[in-house]
C-alpha cells in the first residue's frame, strides 16, 4: 500500500500570490515568513511596496524604540533585492537626517514610484537626493522641510503631492509644482505662517487646501475639475481677509464641477467677492458645499445686504447646479446667500442647509427660507444637523 504524500500547497503557490500575501502582512511578519519554506526564505527580500509603521505609545522608552525601528530599516533596505515601487514610513519616533539621507539614497536607485514619510516627532530637512527619484508618481510628507534644491528640475512623472505640517515658502511651493507637468491632485495643509502663492499646474485636477492663505492665483491650472479650500485659521483668518489681496479669478474653469470652501465670513466684503469670482467663472458647476465661520467683519468692510443681487450680473444662473450644502453659523448675510442661489439655479435638486443654531431658530429660518422664490420647481430643501 503505497503511502499517501502531502502536497504542500505553501510552497507550491505561485510567486503572484506570495507577493500579494507579503504585502497583507505587518511588514516583520513578512519577514518572519521566510521560516515556511526554503522558497519562501528570501521571497520577502523582493517585495516591491514596503510599508514600515511604528508608533510609540506616550510612556514608552522612546529612544529605544526609535534606535528599533531605524536598525530594521537599514538591515531591511540593505538586504532587499530587485526594485521598490512604493515605500511607506509612518512613525510618531524622531529620525535623524543621516538615517533619511540613507534610505532616499538607496530608494532613488531602485526606481521608487510612490514615496510616503508622514512623521510627527520631528520637521527634517528633505535630502537633495530626492530629486534623483525622478519616476516619482505619487510624494505625500507630513512633518518635513521641504525646499528644493537650486538645481532641481521637477518631477516628470508625478500625479499626486501631498504636503502636511511641513516647513515651506511660498517660493518651495511654487517651484515644486511648476516642476511637476503632470500633476492632476495637489493636497497642501499648511499650518505655519499666512501664505499667498499661485499654482503652476497645466493639468491639475483636484486642488485641496487647508490653512492661512492671504492670496491665492489659480490662473495657470485652468483644468480643474474639484476645488478643496478650507481658509479657517485659529488665528489669522481676519487678517487674511482684511489683507485685501485675495486674487480674483483671471480665468474661465470650464471643468470645474466642484467647489468646496470653508470658513468663509459672510459678513467681510472681500470673502464674498472671492466666492462671487470664484462661482461667475465656474460656468458647468454641478456642486457647491459652504462652510461659515462665525467671525465678525470690520465695519468699512461689512457687507451689504443687496450685495449679491448688485454685483452679480441680472441674467446670470447657475445653468448645471444641482447639489448645494451650506452649514456653520447663519447671519442676514448667510441667508441673502442662500436666497440668491436658491433663486440663479433652474436645475437644482437638492438645497442642504445646516445652521448652528438652536431648535427654534432653526425652525424659523425654515420657515423664512421656504417662502424664497425658487428658480428650480423640484428643488428639495432639507434642513438637518
Amino acid at each position: 500500500m503505497n503511502k499517501c504524500s502531502r502536497k504542500d500547497y505553501i510552497t507550491d503557490l505561485p510567486e503572484s500570490i506570495i507577493d500579494i500575501i507579503l504585502t497583507k502582512l505587518p511588514i516583520r511578519d513578512a519577514v518572519r515568513t521566510s521560516i515556511l519554506s526554503t522558497k519562501w526564505r528570501y521571497q520577502w527580500a523582493t517585495m516591491t511596496r514596503l510599508v514600515f509603521k511604528n508608533h510609540v505609545p506616550f510612556m514608552s522608552d522612546k529612544k529605544l524604540a526609535e534606535q528599533e525601528i531605524t536598525n530594521f530599516i537599514m538591515r531591511f533596505l540593505f538586504l532587499h533585492q530587485g526594485p521598490i515601487y512604493r515605500f511607506k514610513l509612518s512613525t510618531n519616533c524622531s529620525i535623524k537626517s543621516t538615517d533619511m539621507d540613507q534610505w532616499l539614497l538607496f530608494l532613488s536607485r531602485k526606481d521608487i514610484k510612490e514615496l510616503v514619510l508622514m512623521l510627527d516627532a520631528n520637521c527634517l530637512k528633505i535630502p537633495s537626493c530626492i530629486i534623483s527619484c525622478q519616476k516619482l508618481t505619487t510624494l505625500k510628507l507630513q512633518a518635513l522641510d521641504v525646499k528644493p534644491p537650486l538645481r532641481f528640475r521637477g518631477f516628470p512623472c508625478l500625479k499626486y503631492l501631498n504636503l502636511c505640517s511641513g516647513s515651506f515658502t511660498i517660493e518651495d511651493i511654487e517651484n515644486l509644482t511648476s516642476g511637476c507637468p503632470l500633476l492632476e491632485k495637489f493636497t497642501f495643509t499648511n499650518v505655519g505662517d499666512l501664505m499667498g502663492f499661485a499654482i503652476h499646474a497645466p493639468n491639475l485636477k483636484r486642488l485641496i487646501l487647508n490653512g492661512d492663505f492671504s492670496n491665492l492665483n489659480l490662473e495657470h491650472s485652468p483644468f480643474l475639475d474639484v476645488l478643496r479650500v478650507d481658509f479657517r485659521a485659529e488665528v489669522n483668518v481676519l487678517r487674511a481677509w482684511e489683507s485685501n489681496v485675495l486674487m480674483k479669478v483671471p480665468v474661465t474653469y470650464d471643468r470645474l464641477k466642484f467647489i468646496d470652501l470653508q470658513g468663509i465670513n459672510y459678513e467681510e466684503r472681500n470673502a464674498v467677492l472671492y466666492v462671487l469670482h470664484l462661482i461667475l467663472h465656474s460656468p458647468n458647476l454641478q456642486e457647491l458645499e459652504i462652510g461659515a465661520t462665525p467671525f465678525e467683519s470690520s465695519h468699512d468692510k461689512a457687507v451689504d445686504l443687496d450685495f449679491w443681487g448688485k454685483e452679480c450680473p441680472p441674467d446670470f444662473t447657475f445653468k448645471h447646479l444641482k447639489f448645494v450644502e451650506m452649514f456653520g453659523l447663519p447671519n442676514k448675510s448667510w441667508v441673502e446667500f442662500l436666497k440668491f442661489v436658491l433663486g440663479r439655479s433652474p436645475v437644482l435638486e437638492v438645497m442642504r442647509v445646516s445652521p448652528h443654531v438652536d431648535y427654534n431658530e432653526k425652525m424659523n429660518m425654515a420657515n423664512e427660507v421656504l417662502h424664497f422664490r425658487r428658480a428650480s420647481p423640484k428643488v428639495d430643501i432639507r434642513f438637518f444637523d
